[in-house]
C-alpha cells in the first residue's frame, strides 16, 4: 500500500549564526520546522512497521544486474535505515530503523575474506556542525548478523562541546581493503594559528584524520591527520572561508572535510572537499603527489578534467604507471555558489608526464543534477555506471555511451538524502524467521500476509491455518509478490506461513492468531 504523509522533521540545507554574527550554511541531518514540509509516497505493510519511500522510477534502456543499497534519511523519518531495494521499487532488506540523532550512512556491500558482507557506518550526528559524526562501522554477513563492529576509541579526541563517545569513527568512509583492515577517518578539534588565511593565532580547526584499522582486533595499523601536514597542504589552499568560524572550540574551522578514503596498493588516496583536491600519500605518510581540481596541483588539467566539491574518488592502476581515477564532481558548494551541473567524472593520471586528461563526464542534460553535498560513482559491467547523487535523493545509471538508461527519485529534493548509494549483486539467507499476519475480512475469510525480511531465494510460499494452534493444515501456495505477499484462506483462528526455496522443507513463521477485523 502507498500512502502520503507530511511531518514536521526533515533534512534540510540550513543556516546557522556563528559567534561573530556571520550566517553559514550548514548541513543537516534532522531539523525541526513548523510549516508542512513536501509529501512523499511511502510503502506500509502488515508484517513490519518500517514504510520505505516509493521509488518513483524512469526507466530508457537495459541496465546491469544487481540491488540497489542506499539508506535514506531525512522526511519522512520514518523511512530511516539502510536498504537493499530491487531496482522496480520492491524492499529485499530493511536494517536497524535510525531515530534522529542516530543515523547509518555509507551502506554498501563489500568483500571480507572472499566472503560477501554488508558495511554501515552508525553513529550520532554532530548538532553543531552538522558535517560529521561519532559511531562505528558494522559489518554484518549474509544472515544480516554483525560479526565486527570496528570503532575508535584510542586516543585524545576533543570534540566541539566536550562530549565523549563510544567510538569516533566519522561518517564519511567504510573501505575494506584485502590485508583485513577497513579505511576509516575521524575528526579531531585542535587548535592552530590561522592568521594565514585572516584569522586568529590562537584559532581552533577541525584536523581530519585518516585511519587503517585491523578489522577483527580493532588495532589501529595507520594513522594520518591532514595538519601534522600543514606545509605540504597549508591552509590557503582551502576554499571555504572562516566565516567567522575557528575563534572558538565550538565553532572550529572546517577547512579540509576528508570525504573519501581508498587503499591503491599501498598508497592511500585521499580526497579533500574543500581543497577540491586528491593526495596520493604513502605508507610513511608523505605526500606522492597532488591533483587539485581547479589549478591541477602537481598535474596539468586536460580541457573538462576540472572538477570540484567532489566525493567518493576511488583509482585503479592503469598501464605504463598511470591511474584511473572516478569521483562524483558535485561542483557546487554550500556557500551558495552553482558552478554547473554535477557529473559523474572518469580521469586519467599520467604519472611520469603528470598530466590529467578527461576520460567521460556523465549527466543528463534533460535533468541536470545540482548536488551540494555527498555522492558515489560506482562503474558496472559492461561500461555502465551507476550514481548515487547524495543530497539530491536521486540514483542513476548510464550505460556505456554516457545515456542515461534509468533513474529513481525516493524522497523530495532538499529533504531525503542518501550519502551514498550502489547496485550490486546479493544473496541474503536471513537467521530469523518469516513474519506473518492475518485477519478476518468481512465476508468471513481470512486474510493473511506473510514477508521474510532480507531473503532473496525463496519463490512461493505455504499458507497453513486452522482453528486450533495445533492442528495446522496446508491450505494454500502462492508465488511470492515483492517483499510482502498477500493471499486470501478459508475462515480460521490461526495462521503459519512457510517460505519455500527449491524443493525443501519451508521455512515457517510463528503461529499467529488471526485478528478478528481486518
Amino acid at each position: 500500500m502507498w500512502h502520503y504523509q507530511i511531518l514536521p522533521t526533515i533534512f534540510i540545507c540550513a543556516c546557522y549564526s556563528t559567534a561573530s554574527g556571520a550566517t553559514l550554511p550548514a548541513f543537516q541531518i534532522a531539523a525541526r520546522q513548523t510549516s508542512p514540509v513536501p509529501s512523499w509516497p511511502i510503502q506500509s505493510f502488515k508484517t513490519t512497521n518500517f514504510t520505505p519511500p516509493t521509488l518513483n522510477i524512469s526507466r530508457s534502456g537495459p541496465t546491469e544486474q544487481g540491488l540497489l543499497f542506499f539508506a535514506p534519511l531525512g522526511s519522512p523519518p520514518t523511512i530511516a535505515a539502510p536498504l537493499i531495494m530491487s531496482d522496480d521499487g520492491q524492499l529485499v532488506w530493511h536494517g536497524p530503523i535510525q531515530s534522529f540523532p542516530t543515523a547509518a550512512l555509507g551502506f554498501q556491500a563489500q568483500k571480507l575474506e572472499n566472503n560477501e558482507v554488508l558495511t554501515y557506518w552508525n553513529g550520532i550526528s554532530d548538532n553543531v556542525s552538522q558535517q560529521r559524526g561519532y559511531g562505528a562501522i558494522s559489518i554484518l554477513n549474509n544472515t544480516y548478523t554483525e560479526i565486527h563492529r570496528v570503532s575508535l576509541v584510542k586516543g585524545l579526541f576533543v570534540t566541539t562541546d566536550n562530549a565523549t563517545y563510544d567510538s569516533y569513527l566519522d561518517v564519511h568512509e567504510d573501505f575494506i581493503t584485502d590485508r583485513e583492515t577497513i579505511i576509516a577517518v575521524a575528526t579531531n578539534v585542535t587548535r592552530a594559528d590561522l592568521r594565514s588565511v585572516g584569522g586568529p593565532k590562537d584559532g581552533w580547526i577541525l584536523d581530519c584524520l585518516l585511519y587503517e584499522i585491523d578489522i577483527k582486533t580493532n588495532e589501529v595499523k595507520f594513522s594520518w591527520s591532514a595538519y601534522d601536514h600543514i606545509n605540504e597542504i597549508p591552509f590557503n589552499q582551502s576554499l571555504y572561508p572562516l566565516h567567522g568560524t575557528g575563534y572558538n572550540q565550538s565553532m572550529p574551522w572546517n577547512y579540509f572535510v576528508m570525504n573519501s578514503v581508498q587503499l591503491l596498493g599501498n598508497d592511500y588516496i585521499v580526497s579533500s572537499r574543500y581543497y577540491c583536491s586528491v593526495y596520493s600519500i604513502n605508507a610513511d605518510g608523505n605526500l606522492n603527489w597532488h591533483l587539485q581540481g581547479q589549478t591541477g596541483g602537481d598535474f596539468h588539467l586536460g580541457s573538462g578534467a576540472q572538477f570540484c566539491y567532489q566525493h567518493h574518488v576511488r583509482a585503479e592502476l592503469s598501464e605504463s604507471n598511470g591511474v584511473l581515477l572516478h569521483m562524483h564532481n558535485n561542483k557546487n558548494d554550500d556557500l551558495g555558489a552553482s558552478v554547473g551541473p554535477t557529473t559523474g567524472l572518469l580521469l586519467s593520471l599520467d604519472l611520469d608526464n603528470r598530466r590529467a586528461a578527461l576520460k567521460s563526464s556523465l549527466f543528463n542534460p534533460k535533468d541536470q543534477i545540482y548536488s551540494l553535498f555527498m555522492g558515489s560513482y560506482q562503474p558496472l559491467d559492461e561500461g555502465h555506471v551507476f550514481l548515487g547523487h547524495g543530497y539530491i535523493p536521486q540514483l542513476v545509471e548510464f550505460d556505456a555511451t554516457g545515456t542515461e538508461v534509468y533513474a529513481a527519485t525516493f524522497g523530495s529534493v532538499n529533504v531525503t538524502f542518501s550519502y551514498r548509494a550502489f547496485r550490486q549483486a546479493w544473496v541474503g539467507a536471513p537467521n530469523t524467521l518469516p513474519d506473518a499476519y492475518a485477519c478476518t475480512l468481512s465476508n468471513g475469510t481470512t486474510a493473511v500476509y506473510m514477508s521474510w525480511n532480507g531473503a532473496t531465494a525463496y519463490t512461493a510460499w505455504a499458507i497453513y491455518g486452522s482453528e486450533s494452534a495445533d492442528s495446522l493444515r496446508l491450505m494454500n501456495t502462492v508465488g511470492r509478490t515483492g517483499f510482502e505477499t498477500h493471499a486470501n484462506v478459508g475462515n480460521v483462528a490461526f495462521v503459519q506461513v512457510g517460505a519455500i526455496v527449491g524443493v525443501g522443507t519451508p521455512t515457517r513463521s510463528s503461529v499467529v492468531a488471526v485478528q478478528k477485523k481486518c
